[in-house]
């Protein structure tokens, strides 16, 4: 099996490489995982306005992804850019951590919290928990204010504002589960476990055994849903 990871960010070797070795940690012996950036677009997704210029980029990966015949693709921000449109080209499975890790946390607790970087990107959250079906689970949406590009750099400090702000959806917001909301996040959601003592999702795992599930299953998008896009000539 083969699984194409869309990082929809500019060129950046070291999310790259961190996010193939802890996707490796879950993945399965005979899966192939291949982790790719973008040529053109936005140094991270903060805003609506940065999915809109990765979206081009992202599509030209679905189909190089499909063409190179990997059997799933993911693209790997919480937001969940393009993700209709990438289910409208391509015939293979295409999972956002976003939806993937909110159905698992629908399917673990009644209400969850979303911990994630700043607070621009909060209605976001509510837009998505709208759209997918869950806004009655959703307890809180908070922050740690800490930029996507700055993650790794501060590390320790966010681990430690993950753990208070999920402390907090806990106790006071009255969650049962926490979702790590940013991709950039990944690798931290078992340390959390521990501590918090509540499940806390790890979103790009959890797209990856979605997919992996998906292709299993001999399952793709529903093309009543996701229609192919009729042809004509178009240009950017």
């Amino acid at each position: 099996m083969k699984v194409f990871v869309i990082l929809p960010i500019l060129k950046h070797e070291a999310y790259e490489e961190i996010t193939l070795k802890e996707l490796s940690r879950v993945a399965s012996k005979d899966m192939e995982i291949h982790v790719e950036s973008l040529e053109k677009g936005p140094a991270s997704i903060e805003s609506a306005y940065d999915e809109a210029l990765a979206v081009p980029g992202i599509l030209e990966l679905v189909r190089k992804a499909e063409t190179q015949g990997f059997d799933a693709v993911i693209i790997d921000c919480m937001g969940d850019p393009g993700l209709e449109a990438a289910r409208e080209i391509a015939s293979i499975p295409v999972v956002g951590p976003c939806q993937a890790s909110m159905a698992i946390a629908s399917t673990i607790a009644s209400r969850f919290s979303v911990v994630t970087i700043l607070k621009n990107v909060v209605p976001l959250f509510h837009d998505l928990t709208l759209k997918y079906g869950v806004a009655e689970k959703i307890a809180s949406v908070r922050t740690i204010e800490v930029p996507v590009l700055d993650l790794e750099k501060r590390w320790n400090e966010v681990k430690e504002a993950l753990a208070r702000e999920g402390r907090e959806a806990v106790e006071k917001d009255g969650a049962e589960a926490i979702i790590l909301g940013c991709t950039g996040m990944i690798g931290m959601a078992e340390e959390l476990r521990d501590i918090l003592k509540v499940p806390v999702v790890d979103p790009a795992p959890a797209a990856l055994l979605v997919a992996e599930a998906l292709v299993r299953l001999k399952l793709s998008q529903s093309r009543i849903k996701y229609p192919t896009p009729p042809e004509k000539v178009r240009k950017l």
